[in-house]
Order: C-alpha cells, then structure tokens, then sequence
C-alpha cells in the first residue's frame, strides 16, 4: 500500500492539481485524505468503484454519530476527495486513467449538502491560515475576526461607530442598528478589537477607507479575495465566514435561540459600564461553549 500511495503522490494528475495551492501545506491536507481513503478502502484512488465511496462515507458516518468527527470535518473530508475525483476524472483521458474512474464522491457530497450549515462553513484550517495572511493588517484582521467570531455581517461591519460598542462587567457588546438584541463579543475578538482601537485614526467609522470614510461590501469582499489567495485557500465570502460562526455555536451545543441571536474609550474609545452586567447572561454563556479561540496578531 505504500508504494501505491507513493504513486499517487508522484502522479503527473496529482502535481499538476496541487499547484493550483498557494499553500504547500494544503497541498499535503488534501494528499493527506487521499492516503486515508485508500488505506480506509484498501484501494487505489484510480481504480476505486462506487461500492468504495459509499463504504467511506459510511465509515465516517458512522465516526460522526459516535462523536469521534464532527459533521463539519466529514463534510470537508467529502468536499477534499470530490474536488480531486473531479478534477481527474475530466481529464482521465489525457492522464491515461482507468475508463471507468468517475467521481464517485459528489453523490455523498450532495447527501451531507443537507447538512447545509456545516457544508458552508469554513474549516478550521483554512481560518488558521487566513489569519496567518492577514497578521500585519489589523484592521482587516479585527473586521475578519468580528465576521467569523461575532457574527457580524459585512454591512453591519461598514455601519459600525466606536460609539457602538459597549463594556460591561461580563463582557464587550455591539449596539447593531436593525439588530433587537445586541452583539455579543468573544473574549478572544475583544482583546483584538481593544488592540485595534488603540492603533486607529480618529474616524466617525470604526473601519474606514483611506479618505476616512465609510467602508462597504465590495471594500470588505476585495480584502478577502486578496487575504484568502495569499493564504492560498478558497475564496470564501464574508456570508462564507459568518456561517462559521453560526456552526461552531451549534457544534458546541448552544441553543438555536442562542445561535439566532448572536448572528440576527480611555484610549480605546470604548464605554465602559463598571460593575454592570449585560442582561443577557446567557448569550454570554453561549458563546463561552465556543473552544475555538483566536490569538492576536503579533504586529
């Protein structure tokens, strides 16, 4: 099995699809579930059949139900295998593949699609390597971390005032207007945003352009288009992200109220509340079941 594998690895197909990476280590995460499937499968990936992508989807079914993998991670695994196949399989011709290698993986895919929420969202991984990117730029960093974190989104990003944000004794909030409730903000995203206040110039805006003004949509969808091909991930939207908020709350069990709520200054110009509390004690609580924690750029 290993040299088969190894053939995977030196195949022209499997060179030519990986350039198309920026990121080398994205490259061996896809190579990564290559391996797996065919050590899973006891297969080649070119000569697999049918019977082999239902026995793998099967077999990680059956890891998710007994909370081994998440639903998000399957989904990924599927996504990474089906764009392979695909890719190969429009061009067996050229590459000298079996005839009867086909994509087998998109069918499954199509299933876990009903899993909407956990399919859109964006992997751990790829989030890590946005971040990586985008460390010099905080203002970016803090309006990516706001998106994927808090839940914002990008129109409510470009309407954000310093005077909007809030902290009391449990924690840092956002006045939204449209919003019923307000937005609660993570620990780990407070720290970033604090950091990032102290460093701006003063504005009407919390995020501006370079003339002070107002950001908008297509500002924010440039910046993550640059951010996301210098990571050398896919180039997810801000709607894209924001998802991610969303599932990871679901992912750690808070409460589709809880989920529909948080997605629906000295110095730092932030008002602070002293020996106040938000009502809302348990959007906090919500929030605080999210392991995910983001660190601050090191600029």
């Amino acid at each position: 099995m290993a040299a088969q594998i190894f053939r995977i690895a030196e195949h022209r197909i499997w060179r030519e699809y990986a350039e198309h990476f920026k990121s080398k280590d994205t490259a061996e995460a896809y190579l990564t579930e290559i391996t797996e499937f065919e050590k899973t499968c006891k297969i080649n990936f070119f000569h697999m059949t049918g019977k082999n992508a239902e026995m793998y989807y099967t077999y990680l079914l059956e890891k998710e139900a007994s909370g081994k993998m998440s639903m998000s991670t399957l989904s990924k695994k599927f996504w990474e295998l089906h764009s392979f196949a695909s890719y190969a399989a429009d061009r067996k011709a050229e590459y000298e593949l079996p005839d009867t290698f086909e994509d087998y993986f998109y069918p499954w895919l199509k299933r876990l699609r009903q899993q909407e929420k956990f399919v859109h969202s964006v992997p751990v991984e790829d989030m890590d390597a946005l971040y990586q990117a985008v460390q010099e730029d905080p203002m970016s960093y803090t309006i990516i971390a706001l998106i994927h974190r808090a839940g914002l989104s990008s129109n409510e990003i470009a309407e954000l005032r310093p005077e909007n944000l809030a902290v009391y004794e449990n924690g840092t909030f956002a006045y939204i207007e449209g919003r019923e409730t307000v937005c609660y903000i993570p620990e780990d995203v407070s720290v970033i945003l604090e950091n990032y206040l102290s460093r701006r110039e003063p504005a009407d805006y919390l995020f501006y352009n370079r003339t002070g003004g107002p950001l908008n949509k297509m500002y924010i969808s440039r910046m993550l288009k640059k951010y996301t091909q210098k990571a050398g991930i896919p180039a997810y939207s801000a709607e894209k992200i924001r998802t991610t908020c969303g599932t990871a709350m679901f992912a750690y069990d808070a409460k589709p109220g809880q989920v529909a709520k948080q997605m629906g200054i000295t110095k730092t110009q932030i008002q602070k509340y002293h020996n106040r509390q938000y009502r809302d004690h348990l959007l906090v609580k919500a929030n605080e079941l999210v392991k995910i924690k983001i660190e601050p750029p090191s600029y």
